[in-house]
């Protein structure tokens, strides 16, 4: 059962349903829109590693200087352990240790090394040297007590801010450690290596570790707010998606073409830009003009609006360009601005727009149609619109224009106001025949795009299919089929019945507009030189800038 026949209850319910899949299959994150989603956000990542980096030098400089750079001065002392008692006698009661003293020496070395360091050793020490401000917690954590290559002789190195002061700390450390040794381990003596002696060293080493670290943390930070940004703005990132999750028709793909889409271009005269034409763009164009020709062969007079979800979604470029190729096939097209709040596309053709020549003058009755009407060829006609503090009201009165006009065309194309945007921009579903969707790729918030098309579906407007504007993966399919449009749809597949039904009408539709193309070449060429005349040779490569074709 349809969804239109259904009670407007059930349809309400099931336009609910529909939008709450829809949001499922939002939340459904690919690895290739993630690696985009990284891509696009490639400088921002790089400008997070580079201040993670730059935090964590400032750091390390930090550490260094508030914590290295105290330690001024290395003072080292060697000594080494004996198993004398406190006579002064070995385990052989001799005053010559043998191989058993030797052993039990190395086996002492852990006992020692803890006494050295030990509260009852460093207070011993301060008392001695009667040091003012020196305490045994300085001593300890500056300290280092280390054994040298599993002998019995030990080495101490204290960092010190004085190398006097340091020098006779150790000097105590080793006056004091022999009696503390016989006092607490009843055996064990120690006998002096080297003498303290002092070294002066500008600082510990840098941190290098806290740069690396702050650098990945500054890189997954960028990253994350890449990532977080894709989940909280989706944006359209793959064209399959218009059909999969939006259930439109994908009629045709333009690729982003900075250098081709310049400012001033001459839309009506292509054999100016030679050097810098596109066939692949024009190709897609001349796609989607074949398919809407062929679906309106048996609707005279037809008229139809171009929206969008946001404004720079590129509605206005994608209406100029195809109604260029239109004409191209010969039908008799009518370019009408409707965007009242943002009107651009009379500067897509004409220099200046007059308000003598505009539908402003021609809907208060400052001009006749005649006069308002810009003819760009002899089938490609302009009526533009001038930006005023009032916006045009989409009024029973200018309904009625625009039913006049297209009684006198093949084809009428409306600019208008983002439907997302403007509401009132529905208000002409009772002169149109559907709506053509315009989607710039990684654009619009896939939301705001649900949302419109929402709106358009509930004013009960049919969708006639959707163009995908700026597509920056085309590239992938360029290389084989006739520039990647026609060979797309041959690789895709599906595994419902009605896309495939969808894919092979677009095929045959292609292959029909080749053969056409050829036999209406010549045909087409002649008959817009009969009615353009002397016309098309005063417009040539350049805008015209009047509202009526020059005389």
């Amino acid at each position: 059962m349809e969804r239109d026949t259904l009670p407007p209850m059930e349809q309400d319910m099931v336009g609910t349903v529909q939008r709450s899949s829809h949001e499922d299959e939002r939340k459904q994150l690919r690895i290739g829109d993630i690696l985009f989603a990284l891509r696009k956000r490639l400088i921002l990542i790089v400008a997070c590693t580079i201040v993670g980096l730059a935090i964590g030098i400032m750091l390390g400089l930090i550490s260094y200087l508030r914590g290295e750079m105290s330690k001024q001065y290395l003072i080292t002392t060697s000594i080494a352990v004996t198993s004398q008692n406190a006579n002064g006698l070995f385990t052989s009661s001799n005053q010559s240790p043998g191989s058993t003293d030797v052993h039990l020496a190395e086996d002492m070395v852990d006992a020692v090394m803890y006494v050295i360091r030990s509260d009852r050793t460093l207070n011993a020490a301060v008392e001695k040297m009667n040091l003012i401000g020196v305490s045994v917690k300085d001593i300890y954590s500056n300290l280092k007590v280390t054994q040298y290559n599993s002998t019995q002789i030990i080495e101490l190195n204290l960092y010190w801010r004085s190398a006097q002061e340091g020098i006779s700390i150790l000097d105590a450390i080793n006056s004091v450690l022999p009696n503390i040794l016989i006092s607490t381990l009843k055996i064990g003596n120690v006998s002096v290596i080297n003498e303290p002696s002092s070294k002066y060293i500008i600082g510990g080493s840098l941190n290098a570790s806290i740069w690396v670290y702050m650098a990945v943390l500054g890189a997954l930070l960028g990253m994350g707010v890449a990532v977080l940004d894709l989940l909280l703005h989706p944006t359209l990132l793959n064209v399959r998606d218009v059909e999969d999750q939006l259930g439109l028709e994908l009629l045709g793909e333009i690729p982003e073409r900075k250098s081709y889409f310049h400012k001033n271009r001459n839309l009506l005269d292509q054999s100016e830009d030679k050097e810098e034409s596109d066939p692949i763009v024009m190709d897609n164009y001349a796609a989607v003009a074949h398919i809407l020709q062929k679906r309106f062969r048996a609707t005279p007079n037809a008229c139809i609006y171009v929206t969008s979800a946001a404004q720079n979604e590129g509605k206005t470029t994608v209406l100029s360009y195809l109604a260029v190729q239109l004409s191209d096939l010969g039908m008799k097209v009518l370019m009408l601005d409707l965007d009242t709040r943002n009107p651009r596309l009379g500067g897509m053709f004409l220099k200046k727009v007059d308000y003598s020549y505009s539908l402003n003058a021609l809907y208060r009755g400052d001009t006749d149609v005649q006069e308002a009407i810009t003819h760009l060829t002899g089938t490609l006609d302009l009526l533009p619109t001038v930006l005023e503090g009032k916006p045009l009201p989409l009024d029973d009165a200018l309904c009625g224009l625009i039913q006049e006009l297209r009684s006198s065309y093949d084809i009428v194309l409306i600019d208008t106001a983002p439907v997302g945007q403007v509401a009132e921009t529905m208000g002409l579903n009772r002169v149109v025949d559907g709506v053509l969707f315009i989607i710039r790729f990684d654009g619009a918030d896939m939301g705001r795009v649900r949302e419109s098309l929402y709106r358009i579906d509930k004013s009960g407007m049919r969708v006639l299919g959707c163009i995908v504007n700026g597509v920056k993966t085309l590239q992938v399919r360029e290389q084989s089929g006739y520039y990647g449009y026609h060979n797309y749809y041959q690789k895709r597949s599906s595994p419902r019945r009605n896309r495939k039904n969808r894919k092979s009408e677009l095929e045959q539709q292609w292959e029909e507009w080749e053969q056409e193309q050829k036999n209406l070449a010549s045909q087409n060429k002649t008959e817009q030189e009969e009615d353009s005349g002397e016309e098309m040779d005063d417009f040539q490569g350049t805008h015209y800038s009047g509202g009526r074709t020059p005389e």
